[in-house]
Order: structure tokens, then sequence, then C-alpha cells
């Protein structure tokens, strides 16, 4: 009896792996290439679970961990009864002031496209409350994944007051895809943002960003951390962005005012 034919994406989950990285992540890699490379089109059907089980060496619980960071991420979109298909054209963000990577002719930027992965009340003892004043319940949490053009995922995680910006609070999060934050918060605020500050640092990136930002755990990266401000000491935003290597420039602008 003939053995099926692997699909050709997948022949490389066949050879032994030595890399460290996580099974799932592989998966998702080889998804990721095949998609990338043509294999599968903007809105092609991928296989299911099971026949992903059969295709690879991989348990049921690896694919559909492969699966979720694939939606996640934005990549892939699950129709429940029809299957997981291949995403449309990310919502790409108008005018980004943060992730703003060379593109090849030395002078433009490479497009950004932005996918909401949560939303939720921030942690209590996480770092943006150097930047706020106000009772941790009121602050937000949006975590992002940021393709830039199709070369490289940028994981952030961006903070506001929601009694201040009820719509990033109370819109439905799909259609905060594509949302450019800092446009959004100065049309309610009906005032400018006159300041922002921008640090760096290298930093080992855990499993949650490893993840979205496609290398392994505990590699180390870039984060970018921006605060904006209405006045001098009014912080209305606070924002990480985690960056894996990546041979590109970033053009890191100093105090911007508008």
């Amino acid at each position: 009896m003939t053995t099926p034919e692997k699909t050709p994406v997948f022949k490389s989950l066949w050879s032994a792996n030595h890399s460290g990285i996580p099974k799932y992540r592989l998966v998702v890699d080889a998804i990721t290439r095949g998609i990338s490379e043509g294999y599968w089109k903007a809105g092609d059907k991928l296989p299911t679970e099971e026949e992903l089980v059969e295709e690879i060496p991989f348990s049921l619980g690896t694919v559909q961990r492969a699966l979720r960071l694939l939606v996640d991420q934005g990549i892939v979109i699950r129709q429940h009864g029809l299957g997981t298909f291949v995403a449309q054209s990310h919502l790409q963000l108008d005018e980004p002031w943060h992730c703003r990577f060379i593109a090849d002719d030395g002078q433009s930027f490479l497009p950004v496209y932005a996918n909401i992965i949560s939303r939720n009340q921030a942690e209590d003892d996480g770092e943006w409350k150097a930047y706020f004043t106000f009772l941790p319940q009121d602050i937000i949490e949006i975590r992002r994944v940021v393709k830039i053009s199709d070369e490289f995922n940028v994981f952030t995680r961006f903070y506001f007051d929601r009694a201040h910006f009820p719509s990033l609070w109370n819109t439905p999060i799909e259609h905060l895809n594509g949302l450019n934050f800092k446009k959004q918060i100065v049309h309610e605020l009906k005032l400018p943002i006159v300041r922002t500050e921008q640090l760096l640092r290298i930093v080992p990136f855990d499993e949650e960003v490893a993840g979205y930002t496609n290398v392994k755990p505990h590699s180390t990266g870039l984060c970018l951390t921006a605060s904006a401000y209405t006045g001098f000491d009014k912080c209305v935003y606070f924002q990480r962005f985690f960056i894996p290597p990546t041979t590109r420039s970033l053009s890191v602008p100093g105090t911007i005012q508008r």
C-alpha cells in the first residue's frame, strides 16, 4: 500500500529537532512559511486538526496550540463548523509613531499591520504604575501583534485609563484592529500629545513574547518603552514594544511636539 505524500511545507517537521524550539512553534513556522511562499493563499482552507496530526509527527494538543497562536496573530481565522482559513490582508496602521522601520529606499517606512490579542484590566504590579496616578482598576492593557511588512512581528502591551478613553474599552475588540491609538486618544481628549519619551533596552523574551515574535524563549531582543503626555506630567498612555533581532533600522524620534 502506498503511503500518501506529505504536504511539502511539513517535510522539515519529520527531521530531528535539535534547535530547542518548542514543537508548536515549529508547526506555526511551517504553516506561516507555507502561506508566505504561496502554498496557501488568503481565503484558503487549511487542513483540519485531524488531518494535520496525520501530516506531522506531533500530537493533537501541539496542533491545537499552534492554531491558537496563528489565530491570535491574525494569520488565520477559525469559522465554527467550517474550518480554519488563511486570513485576508491585515488592516494597516495609518502613520504609526513607534514601529517605524526604514524601508529599502532608506527614506520611507515599512508598512505596519496590527491585530488585537486581548484587552483586560492591567495587572497590579506592572511597570505602567510608574507612569500613571490612577487606581489600578482604571488602567486597561491591550496586547497586540504588530506585523512589520510581513517580515517579522513586534509584540506590544498598551496601557491607558478607560475612564478617559471609553471608546478603547467599549468598542468591540475586533474593530480595534488597525486603529491608530494615538490618533484616537488625541480625538477624544481634544488635546494634542505634546511630548513623548522613548527608552530602549535589551531584554530576554519570556515564552509569551517569544511565541508572538517567533523567536526561541529567553532569546534577547529590543524592548522599546514609550510614554505620551498632554502636558509635562500627565501621561495619557504607556506602551512596551518587544522587537526581535532584525537588520532593519528603527527610527526613534526624540521629544515630539505637535
